[in-house]
């Protein structure tokens, strides 16, 4: 008899623990590169370790069934978590400090850390609803009618304008923007895909595990950049106090609502992606590279506050 096969998703768990470990000695003894680097190191290492938990429970991943369209989400992941980062440059919510001075590294490390947003989230709320179980079939449905997605696609306009005009009363209105815009569509046009549709239907867990995968996700990536050298800080006009971590606590009431953005887009991008013909496919492609250089370098203008020389590359 040869070997007894290694179960599924055993080799990435195993690789992102140790990841996890070796950032986290790295840290504590002091290593004045993993300073910098401790954020990306630690949430990739988790992202690796809920890619293999899913592989193990799920036997796939956060829905893309092929490894192309993994690196189709992380792909996508960048620009869309630099479309909030445009809107910073108005509202002022949040700065870098102690980024890499050399810009190819820190533009690499912009890259890397936007790439993971939207596989984390869809991912996590993966494994969460894999242990949420069966739904209740006595669940109640909620009628979604033409005129209600009408006014949901208006207010998602105006939540994403209004701060826009007025940053310092109504900058959280963005972090509900997105799906009030994108979840209409997707109801008319694949409402499978639709949380809310879902919803409608009698069956919440889809909505559930992703409001809890934006609570679990917050608090990972607000600890890990709490220790790190390289780091976000806040600089929302209201609240500032009480804070858990660098986020005051009323901010944390944003991570589930974003989770539901983040899903509503993934599958607007994805039902686009699949209908667009191939010169499109590229059109668009070349369009989001020039974009997201763009967006790189309003953050080096108004969002960066502060970098440091890295070894060599000073």
């Amino acid at each position: 008899m040869g070997p007894m096969p290694r179960p599924p998703g055993i080799l990435p768990i195993s690789l992102g623990l140790a990841g996890l470990a070796a950032s986290s000695a790295l840290l504590y003894a002091g290593t004045p590169w993993m300073a910098t680097f401790f954020y990306l190191c630690a949430w990739s290492s988790y992202l690796v370790v809920i890619h293999g938990l899913n592989l193990r429970w799920l036997g796939d991943s956060h829905g893309p069934g092929t490894t192309a369209e993994h690196f189709r989400c992380a792909w996508i992941s960048v620009p869309w978590w630099l479309f909030f980062e445009l809107l910073n440059a108005r509202l002022q919510n949040w700065a870098y400090d102690g980024l890499p001075a050399a810009r190819a590294i820190r533009w690499g490390g912009y890259a890397i850390a936007f790439s993971t947003v939207l596989p984390a989230i869809l991912e996590t709320a993966s494994a969460i609803q894999k242990w949420l179980g069966r739904e209740k079939t006595s669940a109640p449905r909620l009628r979604i009618g033409p005129g209600r997605l009408k006014a949901a696609t208006l207010l998602g306009w105006m939540f994403l304008l209004i701060p826009l005009v007025w940053p310092r009363y109504f900058f959280p209105l963005i972090w509900v923007a997105v799906f009030l815009l994108t979840e209409p569509w997707l109801i008319r046009n694949a409402p499978e895909s639709s949380w809310l549709f879902l919803f409608s239907q009698g069956r919440p867990n889809r909505m559930y595990s992703l409001l809890l995968s934006g609570a679990v996700c917050g608090v990972l990536w607000e600890s890990l950049n709490f220790w790190a050298g390289a780091r976000w800080v806040y600089t929302i006009p209201w609240p500032q106090e009480p804070k858990l971590f660098e986020m005051p606590w009323l901010g944390y009431l944003g991570f589930p609502p974003f989770a539901l953005e983040c899903a509503s887009f993934y599958s607007f991008f994805k039902h686009a992606w699949k209908k667009s013909s191939r010169v499109n496919r590229v059109l668009f492609s070349i369009s989001i590279a020039i974009f997201c250089l763009g967006v790189f370098f309003i953050i080096d203008r108004w969002t960066l506050r502060s970098t440091l020389p890295l070894g060599p590359f000073k």
